[in-house]
């Protein structure tokens, strides 16, 4: 750990940090400005964190008064998450310490830190120190929290549970793949074998039948796939795959099902799957609850005849269908004086970014959906059903 966040840690550039929240980050001689009153490594670090904070905004419930770093934020589980883990771990194990490896700027710390203590450890110095400056500032008191710095590879461990996010990074690059965690597999199960209970935190892309035996749950927050995390020893459950709404606390948990294929060519109603429930492989467990099936095999929409809704699915009514023709679909949009809210497409090449500059009408709320059926691409324009307009 450098100076500078030595500093900045310790209070003696609390006056740099409140000059520079004043400072519009993008007006360059404001900005030169501060270097009156910090090294250029100071300045640097100052504008990090007030940037990092700015990222974290809308994720971390106390963004506006952590110290963190761009790495730090970009690695780190979203308050709303990590609640959601901490009272998993207590459920099941009560008060016990828990460990914290690979610890970050302390956000899963933070949450498991509010009912039981937790040993803190990173091999980076760094993040043990903004850990423990964090911790201090959500906690009314952080004394029974232990911070460590070691390497999570070579590091004899009490018999405590364990909460492990490893690296998922290669340069700028993010991995999803269990043989480019670090830690890797190899720690990962020698942990798994002398702890047992361990919460391990995975890319949303992870493959399941890469990881070790244990339940594996995946997260959304809101319309984002944020993470899965795979659950052993006493945190595990009797099934292998669960989903979650973490905003709306819903669990949905089985096993892998096949989804029934549809017959319907001109559907009434489509469905769009939520992330957490088209990842986690569990939408045949659900389809019944829409009086839906897949309109096209992998293709995850699913197609009926009846308007019913669903939190797992966004479903619409299909207002017009027709085989797609970038020219054709224009010119009727054109015809009713509109343009699409939106575009979604599965099963296509087709660019929506591109595609929506290419209508003039006025803005509407109809979504345009370009959808693989069989050896055909059909455009649909959907209106998004609320739940008072579903079929009971």
């Amino acid at each position: 750990m450098n100076d500078s966040w030595r500093n900045l840690i310790s209070g003696d550039l609390d006056f740099l940090v409140n000059l520079a929240k004043e400072t519009p980050p993008d007006d360059v001689s404001a900005v030169s400005s501060l270097r009156k009153h910090g090294s250029l490594e100071e300045v640097s670090v100052v504008l990090e964190v007030l940037e990092a904070r700015r990222r974290a905004s809308g994720r971390l419930r106390d963004a506006k008064s952590w110290f963190m770093d761009k790495e730090g934020v970009e690695q780190s589980t979203r308050t709303v998450v990590a609640e959601h883990k901490a009272k998993r771990f207590r459920s099941s194990l009560g008060e016990s310490p828990v460990i914290d490896l690979c610890c970050g700027i302390g956000s899963d710390t933070t949450e498991l830190a509010r009912n039981g203590s937790v040993i803190y450890v990173d091999r980076n110095p760094l993040k043990v120190e903004l850990t423990r400056y964090n911790l201090s500032h959500s906690l009314s008191s952080s004394d029974q929290h232990h911070p460590l710095v070691a390497d999570a590879g070579v590091l004899p461990l009490p018999p405590f549970p364990i909460h492990l996010d490893p690296s998922r990074r290669q340069g700028s690059r993010r991995r999803h793949d269990y043989s480019g965690m670090v830690p890797g597999p190899n720690v990962i199960e020698e942990l798994l074998s002398k702890h047992g209970s361990i919460a391990l935190k995975c890319g949303p892309g992870i493959n399941a039948d890469d990881l070790p035996p244990g339940s594996i749950e995946w997260i959304q927050d809101g319309p984002d796939l944020v993470e899965a995390t795979l659950w052993c020893g006493d945190l595990a459950t009797a099934d292998r795959r669960s989903a979650t709404l973490v905003d709306r606390q819903l669990t949905v948990s089985g096993e892998l099902q096949p989804v029934s294929a549809s017959t319907l060519e001109k559907p009434a109603y489509l469905h769009e799957p939520c992330p957490a429930i088209e990842r986690s492989g569990l939408m045949g467990q659900l389809q019944s609850e829409v009086s839906a099936a897949e309109w096209h095999p992998g293709l995850g929409w699913l197609a009926g005849e009846t308007a019913q809704t669903n939190p797992w699915f966004r479903s619409f009514a299909v207002i017009a269908q027709m085989g797609w023709h970038e020219k054709k679909v224009i010119d009727w949009f054109n015809q009713q004086g509109k343009a699409p809210a939106s575009i979604k497409t599965r099963g296509t090449k087709e660019d929506p970014a591109r595609l929506i500059r290419r209508f003039s009408g006025d803005p509407s709320d109809w979504v345009l959906a370009l959808l693989r059926r069989g050896q055909k691409i059909e455009a649909c324009v959907l209106e998004e059903l609320t739940p008072e307009q579903s079929q009971s």
